[in-house]
């Protein structure tokens, strides 16, 4: 989970310029990465606001990404699709564009909308993803391989983890398990998912991945068969949500915890 950090923020990291929207987008990335989600949003909305002062569209489509990747992982997906709808593809680069389905992957992905998530990624030649940084092919075929096995098809999810494994070649070891552990409990490979997912946390922890680690917390105690040890991780995913400022991330874990007392 060393790399676990929003691919499309590292993405908005390297912009090389600095105008105004560009280093509200910086501070922004840069904030998320010690977990204070409610100030690095803030900073995104300014990053926004003058995207569309300067009139760059590349810029703008950049940070409504990058809002859209926040919402998704507070689970406030109406928003984040309403996000995405506004990006003006034509306007992007290649990464740009990649990003963009690599967002799009993700919120179907979290709203278990899998059928839809493998048609998107089938509708995107291979040729124009293999142009776009190992890191991002990476992630995006870590997607595709969670939209391949939540819709049952286990032999296209696998060749898809053995593609991400080779573009990430070691450097994300967490982020591999974690997807592993997520297809491997849509699966109903509870065991094998949970061994997954307990080397997934043992990275985000070492990567002070606070976010990640929370996540994690809340799929093992989804698994977890003893009734002490389930409660445990869904209360400690509930604080640790609480503590982010994200609420429905927090009401999440704090529901199946009431459930299993």
């Amino acid at each position: 989970m060393v790399k676990r950090v929003l691919l499309v923020l590292l993405w908005l990291a390297v912009w090389a310029s600095a105008s105004g929207s560009q280093t509200f987008a910086f501070r922004a990335s840069k904030m998320l990465q010690t977990g204070k989600f409610a100030q690095s949003y803030a900073l995104f909305e300014r990053a926004l606001l003058e995207s569309r002062k300067e009139s760059d569209l590349l810029s703008e489509g950049r940070v409504l990404i990058a809002m859209a990747k926040i919402r998704t992982q507070s689970l406030e997906f109406t928003v984040a699709g309403e996000f995405l709808a506004q990006v003006r593809e034509s306007a992007l680069d290649l990464n740009g564009k990649m990003a963009l389905l690599d967002a799009k992957l993700s919120l179907l992905n979290e709203q278990g909308k899998y059928q839809d998530a493998v048609a998107l990624w089938r509708s995107v030649p291979n040729a124009t993803v293999s142009k776009a940084s190992d890191l991002l092919q990476g992630n995006l075929q870590c997607e595709a391989a969670l939209a391949y096995a939540g819709a049952g098809d286990t032999v296209n999810a696998n060749k898809r983890f053995d593609e991400a494994e080779d573009l990430l070649d070691g450097d994300a070891p967490g982020r591999l398990a974690f997807a592993r552990g997520r297809a491997s409990a849509l699966n109903g490979e509870k065991e094998k998912a949970d061994s997954l997912y307990a080397v997934a946390e043992k990275s985000s922890i070492a990567a002070g991945n606070s976010y990640m680690t929370a996540t994690i917390l809340y799929y093992r105690g989804s698994l977890s068969p003893e009734k002490s040890a389930s409660q445990d991780r869904f209360l400690r995913s509930a604080n640790a949500f609480e503590l982010l400022g994200l609420p429905n991330n927090q009401h999440r874990s704090e529901k199946l915890l009431n459930m299993k007392r």
